[in-house]
C-alpha cells in the first residue's frame, strides 16, 4: 500500500514447492475433490515469460487505473464515473508485436478469466451489485462491516479489506479537491 492508501500491489509468486503442496487438499477445499475440476485445464497453463514466477497482479495506479496480470492475460481496468449511481467498466488487453501465435491464443484463453464475463469476474461483479442493491434500499440507515479493521495498511496476505479501504479514503480525498 501506498502511504495515502490510494495504490497498492498485489500479487502470487509460483513458488517450487506448489505444485508438490497438499494444503488445500489436507483444508477439505472444494476445488481439490477429483470430481470438480476444468473440462479444459489448458485454460490455466501458463508460462512464466517475464522471469518473476509472478502468476497474478493487480497493481492500483491510481484509484480508477488498475493494471492486471492472470497469468498470461494482461490488461488495464478503468473506472469511468457517471455521476452518483452510475459507472463504466472498461477493460483493454494487452500483448507485444512480438508475441508468438501460441502466446497469442494463451493470452486470449487466459481472459476468459476476468472481464466483463469472465469466470472469476462474473461472481466479484455479482458480490459488488448485492451490496449496492443493499445500500440504496436503505438509505436512511448505516451497515459497517470492518473486515480486518479500519486502516489502510500494507498487509502481509491479500485476505484482507485494506485496500478497499485505502481506495476509498484516497478516493473521497481526490473527489473533494
Amino acid at each position: 500500500m501506498s502511504p495515502d492508501g490510494g495504490h497498492h500491489a498485489s500479487y502470487t509468486i509460483q513458488r517450487a514447492d506448489d505444485a508438490s503442496s497438499t494444503a488445500y487438499r489436507d483444508q477439505g477445499i472444494r476445488s481439490e475433490h477429483q470430481n470438480l475440476r476444468l473440462a479444459d485445464p489448458s485454460l490455466l497453463d501458463a508460462v512464466n515469460e517475464f522471469g518473476d514466477d509472478i502468476q497474478l497482479q493487480i497493481l492500483t495506479v491510481f484509484p480508477n487505473f488498475v493494471l492486471q496480470q492472470i497469468h498470461n492475460s494482461l490488461a488495464v481496468r478503468q473506472v469511468l464515473p457517471k455521476g452518483p449511481g452510475a459507472m463504466e467498466l472498461h477493460w483493454t488487453y494487452l500483448g507485444f508485436a512480438d508475441d508468438t501465435p501460441d502466446l497469442q491464443r494463451r493470452r486470449m484463453k487466459q481472459s476468459n478469466l476476468v472481464g466483463p464475463a469472465g469466470y472469476v469476474s462474473m461472481e466479484d461483479g455479482c458480490v459488488g451489485g448485492f451490496v449496492q442493491r443493499g445500500a440504496a434500499a436503505a438509505e436512511d440507515e448505516l451497515s459497517v462491516v470492518n473486515m480486518g479493521g479500519e486502516g489502510a495498511e500494507s498487509q502481509e496476505t491479500r485476505a484482507t479489506e485494506a485496500s478497499v479501504r485505502g481506495f476509498w479514503k484516497a478516493y473521497r480525498r481526490y473527489m473533494a479537491d
